[in-house]
């Protein structure tokens, strides 16, 4: 048996890993959700004891939960000296707290993780408006968490967003079957309510997800790239920031065939991590982001007997990134672009070398004193950064669709083999089912990137001009729109005497507003 090493190793040989504006990214996955390091929460006391309610139920849950993973909780009020003490510990409480603005500016000025549990989005308000580029600021948390960290001397901050009741669409549920007697195919399709993961089926996971970013290593999420954060200097204004979405819903199948599947939960996280530069000689704003996400089809499949069927498994994953401003401008081509993305199409049925290099240029102004050479003149010089990187990944194609006329950026993963369901067509299925199958009618066995996690990792740049900032802000809203398939292929004899089929597809989104201009 693997230990947990190797097939971390596994899974990172079998990512797909994208290089783009310098961007050499590090994918450490952990798999072990134990921590080597025990933090300290100061559970807020009006959060802590205010009994008599759901909302204090689901918080004890989550500090009963946090505690048994070894972590200390202890309780404090706002009159007490102890929330003077602001080193090594997180602030943690609810609707209460996030009232208590006096003391929350103390615990931010002090770059205090905040973690809140279980607010809405009236509550949410007044602390959204004291730092940038944290809230998502509609809809319901289960967890907002806030965590200031600090790479050599760049100061940013992570972000967690357990929503409730994600943005989910309803599920396309499709069967078709063919009859090689009559070599003919029939289908059926029905439209059903996609079944998110409530609180008391995912409060473990997401609290221990949450953990492990507060612990400085969690999932993905691992700060900014070095040789993309440029000389520390006030000619070139940078910032970085991270935003995590994690969200899960069940894998539906054919009612007919349910009962003889075991219930199987898609997980699905989204991270961005944002670069922020200002080219101050020439005006202009650049947002380089490199997007990763990872999806598991459950810890196991819901029926994985090739004499049988397989099922379900991932044949597809899109995503697309639409920008928006919040004060209704819309923009042409030359005050907003999008430059740059990246990967681009990769065919890779076999396993294929992808090479990607970008270069980015920033105008960067030097003052030269009267002491120096020039008498006090100004010069205009650049910063620049570029890799590239060389990566292998088997049995999945990437179709690049980022549109340069509204600016979305948007890719599409997709299974190519042993047969490609996303691009030969579920409807087509009569076509191509015997690539699905091996001798003696066994189901072709799935990639690992379709049956275990499947990453990716995506990067594009926008540029604004400073004509689009409003009284100091550049309001934009980022929304991330993803798309899922995932299917079972079936022996006859399973539903019917036919080859099956078994096709689902859905899809949802993940808001944002963030200012470009707040640094």
């Amino acid at each position: 048996m693997l230990n947990n090493k190797s097939f971390l190793l596994f899974i990172l040989f079998t990512h797909f890993i994208i290089g783009i504006f310098s961007i050499s990214i590090p994918i450490k996955k952990e798999i072990n959700t134990n921590t080597d390091h025990t933090l300290l929460f100061k559970s807020y006391s009006k959060d802590h004891f205010n009994q008599g309610n759901e909302n204090n139920e689901k918080y004890h849950t989550i500090i009963n939960l946090i505690e048994e993973n070894g972590h200390f909780v202890k309780v404090f009020d706002e009159v007490s000296k102890e929330t003077q003490e602001f080193n090594n510990i997180i602030l943690i409480g609810s609707n209460k707290l996030l009232k208590n603005l006096s003391l929350l500016k103390k615990h931010i000025e002090k770059r205090v993780p905040i973690i809140f549990l279980n607010v809405n989005e009236n509550d949410k308000k007044e602390f959204c408006s004291l730092v940038k580029n944290v809230c998502i600021l509609k809809g319901e948390h289960n967890i907002l968490g806030y965590i200031p960290k600090s790479k050599d001397s760049l100061k940013y901050h992570s972000v967690f967003n357990w929503m409730n009741g994600n943005k989910m669409d309803e599920t396309n549920v499709v069967s078709v079957g063919y009859d090689e007697k009559l070599k003919s195919v029939f289908s059926s399709n029905e439209t059903v309510e996609t079944i998110v993961g409530d609180f008391n089926s995912e409060y473990k996971s997401m609290t221990n997800s949450l953990l492990l970013q507060l612990n400085g290593d969690g999932q993905k999420v691992n700060g900014p790239t070095p040789s993309l954060i440029p000389p520390t200097n006030d000619t070139l204004p940078f910032a970085y920031f991270e935003n995590t979405y994690p969200v899960s819903f069940q894998a539906l199948i054919n009612p007919a065939v349910a009962s003889k599947v075991s219930e199987q939960t898609y997980s699905l996280s989204i991270t961005n991590h944002i670069y922020l530069y200002k080219d101050v000689p020439n005006n202009l704003i650049y947002s380089i982001i490199y997007q990763d996400g990872y999806m598991l089809p459950g810890d196991q499949l819901g029926i994985n007997n090739p004499k049988v069927a397989i099922g379900s498994f991932t044949t597809s994953f899109g995503i697309t990134n639409t920008l928006s401003f919040s004060d209704g401008q819309t923009p042409d081509g030359d005050s907003f672009n999008l430059e740059a993305s990246s990967p681009q199409t990769v065919d890779q049925t076999h396993t294929v070398t992808n090479e990607v290099s970008t270069d980015m240029s920033i105008g960067v102004s030097f003052e030269v004193n009267p002491d120096g050479g020039g008498g006090g003149a100004s010069f205009d010089e650049t910063w620049s950064s570029s890799s590239s990187e060389t990566n292998t990944i088997t049995d999945y194609g990437v179709n690049e669709m980022s549109n340069p006329v509204t600016m979305q950026s948007s890719w599409m993963y997709h299974q190519q083999f042993p047969f490609d369901v996303y691009t030969w067509g579920y409807l087509n299925f009569g076509d191509w089912y015997q690539s699905a199958y091996d001798g003696n009618c066994d189901v072709a066995q799935p990639p690992p990137l379709s049956t275990s996690t499947l990453q990716t990792s995506t990067s594009w740049k926008w540029k604004f001009d400073g004509s689009l900032i409003e009284n100091g802000s550049l309001n934009v809203d980022l929304t991330t729109a993803f798309t899922l398939s995932y299917s079972m292929i079936s022996c006859p004899g399973f539903y019917t005497s036919h080859h099956k089929l078994f096709y689902c597809e859905t899809s949802g989104s993940a808001d944002q507003t963030y200012d470009f201009n707040g640094f």
